[in-house]
Parts: C-alpha cells; structure tokens; sequence
C-alpha cells in the first residue's frame, strides 16, 4: 500500500498549483456575445446512427497486466478526448493490473463527425464499441458529458457494465452557464477566420500559430487555462491537415466540428437528460458518484435523482469543482481503484 501512495504522490506532482488553482475558481459571470456569422450556410454533417470510436488502450510504462481482467473504459467530458484521462488511466491499470482504455465520443478527437450530437446517440456508440471488443463485463467511468454518457450506457447494457463510477453530473436537464457557449462561439469565430492562424511552411506543411489562437480565445474566455482545453482541439498535425485535405475540409480549425456545434445547439443538448427515453429496468449494480463540494453539476438535494435508475449508490465528496481529476488527481485514482476492487 505504502508503495501505491507513493505513486500517486509522485503523479499528483505532475498538476502545477496554477492549474489547480484555474479549475477550482472558474468564472462565474460571463458576457453574452453574438456570432459575426451566418448559421444558415454551415452545411450539416451527415447524420449517422452509429460512429466508429477512435479508442486508446492506456498501457503502464513497466507493469504487466491481466488481459483476462475486467477492463476499464473511461469517457470524457464536452470539448475533450481520449487523451483526458491518460495520467489517471495509466495509473489505473498499473496498480490494478487491468486492462484500461478511453475513447474519442462521437465529434470529438479522432472520431468521425456526425449528427445527432446526442446523449442517446453517444450511448449507442459506446455500447457498440463494447460489442466490438466481445467484453463479458467492463467498468465504466464518465466525467461531466461522459458521466450522463456513461449512466445511459449503463441502463442500456446493464449486464455487461459491471461497475458504474459518475463524476460530477447528475441524471436530469440543467441549463449550463455561459462560459460554455462563449467558449464555444470563440471557437466558431476562429474558424472563420483560419487563414489568419494558419500557413504553408518551407516543408509544404500548415502550421497554427497556437499564440495567435490564444490571445483570440481572451476575448470570449478570460481564463488562460481554460483557453488551454479549447486550443488542444486544434488540428495541427501533418496527417490530420491531411485528411482535411482530402475532404475537402481544410478550412476547419478543431476536431470538434464547432460550427455545427452552434448551428445546432449542442450547448443546451448537453445540459439536458432523456426523462422521456423508456429503460426496461434500474442498473442494480455498484455505482460510485463523485462529486465537487464546489461544483454546480451535483448537489445534495440532487441526491434522491439518482435513485430513480440505480440501486447500489455511493456518493463520494471531493473539495473540488467541477474538475475533480485536475484538482484532487490522488484521491481521484485511489477512489477508482478502492471501488472497482471491492
């Protein structure tokens, strides 16, 4: 055990306390911007039932692991990637010696862009994406969009998620504040504009002032940190300015298609919940939810939502805000690991 927090004591170094600080004072008040673009001409993206989801296995640099363990499948949250959880599912599956993974949801990473951009449709991925890999059982964790993602898969597949954990979202429709929507519309606006952040080098290759992109983003987000997760959305290597290239999309800035985003305001989508979808029964297997004691997403009075689909319910307290992996990295991992071991 001594050895274990050890670990996880060295990991936690990795989080500066600047950025700790950015994810526990997140503005609160926000100005209301409006676009300098016409949303009748963005084509829509196809409309698809089902995407293929890019995934990424997140392998300990020197630990075997048990292929024939249960795995662990990690989703992240609007605006993020497979890469979100990279740290904290390599460190999962080192010290549990399981395998883990993370995927791309539908529009974001390295997945394909397609409509509808819904919690219903992002399930239906994800359960698809388990049938692929013929898993008997997997655990299941989710942050934020990942969370209700992860809570619907759950009571669509319930014999096959073995275990549940929730991070910091609820099961019912909120609205979300407007850092979310300025964020966004931030990014539509450079997208306007690509060729002012973007040019051929010497090597024929494009290249993306990430400063420039930046100091634009100040204007609709005052955060710099924040900024720092709407800019690791910019296409800036070579094979994906390729594939651009070959869609005929070279003027899209992000792999999130943020000008469909705004045309059909997945914002609100994202604040929502599918009270109306029919399950055929309650999840009732374990199910751990974490939550920030500052965070907006769960409260205690949301509590008793819970009980409405699922049976087994931990609640577990974080001195954090919505970002409960960025602030509390340790405790995150340990609690993972504590609960999926039980």
């Amino acid at each position: 055990m001594s050895s274990t927090i050890h670990i996880l004591r060295q990991w936690a170094r990795c989080f500066s306390t600047k950025r700790l600080l950015f994810y526990s004072n997140c503005l609160r008040h926000r100005k209301q911007f409006t676009p300098n673009f016409d949303i009748s001409k963005i084509p829509d993206l196809p409309t698809q039932k089902h995407v293929k989801l890019s995934f990424k296995q997140l392998r300990p640099h020197r630990t075997e692991i048990d292929p024939n363990a249960t795995p662990v499948l990690f989703l992240h949250g609007l605006f993020g990637s497979k890469l979100s959880f990279n740290k904290a599912g390599r460190h999962v599956s080192e010290l549990s010696k399981r395998p883990v993974f993370a995927v791309d949801l539908r529009n974001h990473g390295d997945s394909p862009h397609a409509l509808p951009h819904t919690y219903i449709q992002m399930a239906h991925d994800v359960s698809q994406f388990i049938e692929e890999r013929n898993w008997e059982e997997c655990v299941l964790v989710g942050h934020s969009m990942g969370a209700k993602v992860s809570m619907l898969v759950s009571l669509l597949k319930p014999n096959v998620i073995s275990k549940l954990i929730v991070v910091d979202n609820t099961p019912h429709s909120m609205v979300l504040g407007d850092e979310y929507a300025n964020g966004l519309l931030g990014m539509c606006e450079v997208e306007t504009r690509a060729s002012e952040f973007r040019k051929e080098n010497d090597k024929d290759q494009m290249v993306v002032n990430f400063k420039e992109v930046r100091d634009f983003l100040s204007n609709y987000e005052a955060n710099d940190l924040m900024r720092s997760l709407l800019v690791s959305n910019l296409v800036h290597k070579s094979k994906d300015f390729e594939v651009l290239k070959a869609t005929g999309q070279l003027r899209e800035m992000f792999k999130v298609p943020v000008m469909n985003f705004w045309k059909h305001n997945v914002i609100e989508a994202m604040g929502s919940w599918p009270d109306d979808f029919q399950f055929v029964k309650k999840y009732d297997k374990p199910v751990l939810v974490m939550y920030g004691n500052r965070s907006e997403f769960v409260k205690p009075e949301y509590f008793p939502l819970f009980e409405n689909y699922f049976d087994q319910l931990q609640f577990e307290e974080f001195d954090s805000g919505h970002w409960i992996l960025q602030e509390q990295p340790t405790k995150f991992v340990k609690s993972v690991l504590d609960f999926i071991s039980e």
